[in-house]
């Protein structure tokens, strides 16, 4: 029972992290940073200051981490659409409906931690306890944030209250949401070549700068004095503004 309070009041737009995974995200981010500071300074203090900007990363991935969990809810929502349809026009209720997806969903997802499984799973109890299932799917939708799950409970909630062909109007909006979705997939494959090179070229001028170093000294006097440094930060300061705007370009939402 427990347990069960604990996902139905679980929130999609949250990201706890769990100690472990904290500490290796920090070490990893500090690390990096501290490696940057080696590359460009060639100071133990100044590298180990800069180390400290590695604590800006936890909410960069913790955003990152809800990015992901909305985007694969939603991927599975269309699967359970599918179902949903599908038992729609085998004449069943809506409510019938939805249990038949929650047995059906596990076929494709075993995981029991699989979101929709789980969400679907608590669905279903609250059915067996006479629970409107347009609010049912309201609250999944204010939970998730995400806009094709409000749309469907929209849809429901609408239908209900003009009294219009419910099992039909949900058939059609079921198909609008899951060719939506399967566009944005499409669309997600095509620039997944592109934040490949993104991030490969946000590579280079970090490997530029150490194979110029280590070819000569040409580099010296960048690392030796205070204007120089200063010119070294200037240029990481650019570099890092450069892939935040590359990021906010091959991050395109549909």
């Amino acid at each position: 029972m427990n347990n069960d309070a604990g996902r139905e009041l679980c929130r999609y737009d949250t990201y706890k992290m769990k100690h472990n995974e904290f500490i290796i995200t920090l070490a990893a981010a500090m690390a990096t940073c501290f490696l940057v500071g080696l590359i460009f300074y060639e100071n133990l203090l100044l590298s180990a200051i800069l180390s400290l900007a590695g604590i800006l990363y936890i909410p960069f991935r913790k955003r990152e981490q809800i990015v992901k969990r909305k985007n694969a809810l939603n991927l599975q929502f269309k699967d359970a659409l599918y179902f949903i349809s599908s038992a729609l026009s085998a004449g069943k209720s809506l409510e019938s409906a939805v249990m038949d997806a929650g047995r059906a969903i596990r076929g494709i997802y075993p995981d029991p931690e699989c979101d929709i499984v789980a969400e679907l799973e608590i669905m279903n109890r609250r059915l067996l306890m006479n629970e409107p299932v347009e609010k049912i799917f309201m609250e999944l939708a204010e939970r998730s944030g995400i806009e094709d799950i409000k749309s469907f409970a929209q849809v429901i909630m609408i239908s209900k209250r003009a009294g219009a062909n419910l099992v039909e109007v949900i058939k059609n909006t079921s198909e609008t949401i899951r060719e939506k979705i399967e566009i944005r997939q499409d669309i997600e494959n095509l620039i997944a070549g592109k934040k490949l090179e993104q991030k490969i070229l946000g590579v280079m001028p970090f490997a530029m700068v150490l194979f110029m170093k280590t070819g000569s000294d040409y580099l010296e006097p960048l690392f030796s004095t205070a204007y120089g440094r200063v010119i070294m930060t200037v240029s990481l300061i650019m570099i890092l503004t450069g892939q935040f705007i590359a990021h906010k370009i091959t991050n395109i939402e549909v």
